[in-house]
């Protein structure tokens, strides 16, 4: 086969892009050209083209493993009983700061933005919780994070520390 990237180009769209042929994978494609053809470094040419083609990268098959399944949050009777507590990072630097702790309301959608700097650990987050917002507000029946499970634990363990909650684990 000579080496026309023209040539290449034809025979790969006459085997890919109609309708007959269907989009097949990259494997399947090459065996399919292959039967016919073949020239220096054609597996490469096919991968290429279709890492290109729109369709094929529409409808590829996802590898990942399934999400868990989504449950819905009870909203609450009252303001303040369940919110969240998120952290936007790496903003530019205004008044010495470069992040937002934002703590919202499950209710109201009423939010609390705390200004701090990106390099605040989780005892520093706890006491900005518990000066900017516990002062407001009491204890949440339920604080919604979506962190790791170790970030929460510390976090709560610092707060109950602040507040004076001796916590006692019992061994199972």
């Amino acid at each position: 086969m000579p080496q026309t990237p023209d040539l290449h180009r034809k025979i790969v769209s006459l085997c890919h892009d109609t309708k007959v042929a269907g989009y097949l994978g990259r494997w399947k494609m090459l065996e399919l050209v292959s039967w016919n053809y073949w020239w220096a470094q054609m597996s490469r040419y096919i991968g290429q083209y279709m890492s290109t083609c729109d369709l094929c990268l529409c409808t590829k098959l996802s590898r990942k493993s399934p999400v868990r399944e989504l449950y819905f949050i009870l909203v609450p009777d009252t303001r303040w009983d369940t919110f969240s507590i998120n952290f936007v990072v790496e903003l530019p630097e205004s008044s010495g700061y470069d992040a937002v702790m934002t703590v919202v309301d499950s209710v109201s959608k009423r939010a609390h933005f705390i200004p701090m700097h990106m390099t605040v650990t989780v005892e520093g987050a706890a006491r900005l919780f518990l000066h900017q917002v516990w002062k407001l507000h009491r204890l949440p029946q339920c604080v919604i994070l979506d962190y790791r499970p170790q970030f929460i634990a510390l976090f709560m363990r610092e707060l109950y520390h602040l507040l004076g909650i001796q916590l006692a684990s019992s061994i199972a």
